[in-house]
């Protein structure tokens, strides 16, 4: 598949953000009266996306309550699989991936590929004690390449399996997690399938626990919701498996992407593979400890969503697939950025209302707005019950932990895009790894 090249990507993000400043200016009338002067602020666009945007995300979390997953398939074989393990600084928490890999529970054959991306920690060290006692190959990263796209790469290189599995350095796979995975690729339509991922460190402190609800309830019933309707099942990084086949008609990983599983799914939906989540899999995994290392976490994600916008929108919104699908990439990849600019531009208003004086036009009733708030409470608030039970303590607890956790977009969508724009003028993009503390699992 082709890849746009970074002058077309860009002048399509900026293309976006210059009819988003056009909707804010336009939406700003000055008046002269004979004694008075006033501005006149129009906020019936800002309601109408705020009320889309909540309202498709509640239909998602609900339909993810209530849906199941497609029964997985039988192969007439076992097929060969190769885990590849990308590992760069990762001393603190590789060998009990590796561990994990190798005591997997499957008929077939199955090969782990573990990458050093040229660590300078001792993590190479720990390796090399490993390949002596373990069913385990080591292989190093091209000098000079950068990312886990890269590392993935040289995987796949030294791989020979037919399916091929990622696990991240901190991956805490349950032992039967390939064996429940292979099944739904028996399916040649099926290209690739996703494990649930859950958080082993929730216990940690506050901000894991809210990493735990985002990936227990909401990631979970998002994409349950999404298979079920047919909507964008994309790849997470950490335990999911790839058809070889698939991945060679798609181009590979893609070296240039901060966030080679987004990239990988959004080709593989545009060259009609279908993508699967298996909620059966569990892949327990670390949260981030600290707000810092939060931050630099979700800014690569949202600076490679924002590479993803601009390199894919207008093979998506032009392409083949079902309606629903094509309006659920576009809200996944540009969701979370319009509410919070929505949210600044609203801001930005009041400002304005500070300064001068304004006469703020409302399209929608304000009764309307509140019932509308109050269905998608009460969607959230059902939702999650589907996860964490109806006990209110629990249930009011990870709604209010949600609420508070999502706020960091306010502080993380800013310095995405100017990450991005740096790396626009520059040319110098960085691939910040996530940070791991390598406290053992219960």
């Amino acid at each position: 598949m082709p890849r746009r090249s970074a002058a077309a990507r860009h002048a399509i993000l900026l293309g976006l953000a210059l009819a988003w400043v056009a909707l804010v200016v336009d939406s700003i009338t000055y008046r002269d009266a004979l004694w008075f002067r006033y501005y006149v602020v129009n906020l019936a666009w800002l309601q109408y996306l705020f009320m889309g945007l909540a309202a498709f995300g509640a239909a998602l979390l609900l339909a993810g309550a209530v849906a199941r997953g497609p029964r997985p398939g039988r192969w007439p074989h076992p097929p060969a699989v190769t885990v590849v393990i990308p590992a760069k600084d990762e001393v603190a928490v590789i060998e009990g991936a590796v561990r994990a890999a190798c005591a997997q529970v499957y008929d077939g054959d199955l090969q782990v590929v573990v990458v050093d991306d040229w660590s300078t920690d001792g993590t190479s060290a720990v390796l090399e004690r490993l390949r002596a006692e373990l069913p385990v190959e080591v292989v190093r990263t091209r000098p000079g390449s950068l990312g886990k796209a890269a590392a993935l790469a040289a995987g796949v290189a030294a791989s020979r399996g037919e399916l091929i599995a990622v696990f991240d350095a901190d991956a805490r796979p349950g032992p039967r997690v390939i064996a429940t995975l292979v099944p739904h690729l028996a399916d040649p339509r099926v290209g690739a399938v996703q494990g649930r991922r859950l958080v082993h460190n929730a216990g940690r402190n506050w901000l894991t626990r809210a990493q735990d609800d985002e990936y227990r309830v909401f990631t979970t019933l998002m994409q349950r919701a999404r298979q079920a309707l047919g909507g964008f099942v994309l790849l997470a990084g950490n335990g999911l498996i790839v058809r070889r086949s698939a991945l060679a008609a798609v181009g590979g990983w893609n070296e240039e992407a901060l966030t080679e599983d987004v990239d990988l799914s959004i080709r593989l939906h545009l060259a009609g593979w279908d993508v699967r989540y298996c909620y059966e899999a569990e892949i327990w995994e670390e949260g981030v400890v600290t707000l810092r290392d939060l931050i630099r976490q979700r800014e690569r994600w949202f600076e490679g969503g924002l590479l993803c916008l601009g390199t894919y929108l207008p093979e998506i919104v032009g392409g083949r697939l079902p309606l629903l699908r094509r309006v659920d990439m576009v809200f996944f990849l540009s969701g979370s950025i319009l509410s919070t600019l929505a949210l600044v531009t609203g801001y930005l208003y009041m400002l304005l209302a500070l300064a001068v004086e304004v006469v703020v036009y409302l399209q929608l009733p304000r009764d309307a707005v509140m019932i509308a708030s109050a269905a998608a409470t009460t969607a959230l608030a059902a939702a999650a019950a589907r996860e964490v039970g109806v006990h209110p303590v629990h249930l009011l607890g990870t709604i209010a932990r949600w609420s508070v956790f999502t706020m960091h977009t306010l502080l993380v969508v800013p310095l995405s895009i100017r990450r991005y724009v740096y790396a626009a003028v520059t040319g110098a993009r960085d691939w910040r790894k996530t940070a791991h503390e390598g406290v053992p699992p219960p």
